[in-house]
C-alpha cells in the first residue's frame, strides 16, 4: 500500500489530520496569522476610507476611528476565517496580500 499525497488526502472524507493536538495547534496558528494579516489590512483600508466624508468636520479623527475599527474588525474576521479554512489557505492568502502590498497592486 502506498502513502497518499496531500491532494489525495484532501479528497478522503475524514482523512485529514495528524491527531487532536496537532490539529488544534494548526487551527490556533491559522487564526493568529489570519488575524494579524486581516487586522493590518483592515487598518489600512479603514484608515484610507475613514476620513472620506462623514460628519466629524475634519478627516483626521474619522481616519483614526476608521483605522482602529477596521483593524479590530479585520482581526476578528481574519481570526475566525483563518481557523475555519486552515493553515494552507490562510498562509497563501496572507502571503498574497503582503506581496500585493509590496509591489503596489493592493488598492484599498
Amino acid at each position: 500500500m502506498r502513502e497518499l499525497n496531500i491532494l489525495e488526502v484532501d479528497q478522503v472524507s475524514g482523512g485529514y489530520g495528524n491527531g487532536f493536538f496537532a490539529d488544534l495547534n494548526e487551527m490556533f496558528n491559522s487564526a493568529v496569522i489570519g488575524a494579524a494579516a486581516a487586522g493590518a489590512f483592515g487598518a489600512i483600508i479603514g484608515g484610507k476610507h475613514g476620513g472620506t466624508g462623514g460628519g466629524w468636520g475634519f478627516g483626521a479623527l474619522g481616519q483614526l476611528v476608521g483605522m482602529i475599527g477596521g483593524g479590530l474588525i479585520g482581526m476578528a474576521a481574519g481570526g475566525i476565517g483563518g481557523a475555519v479554512v486552515g493553515w494552507n489557505t490562510t498562509w497563501n492568502l496572507a502571503q498574497g496580500a503582503v506581496v500585493g502590498f509590496i509591489n503596489g497592486t493592493f488598492k484599498p
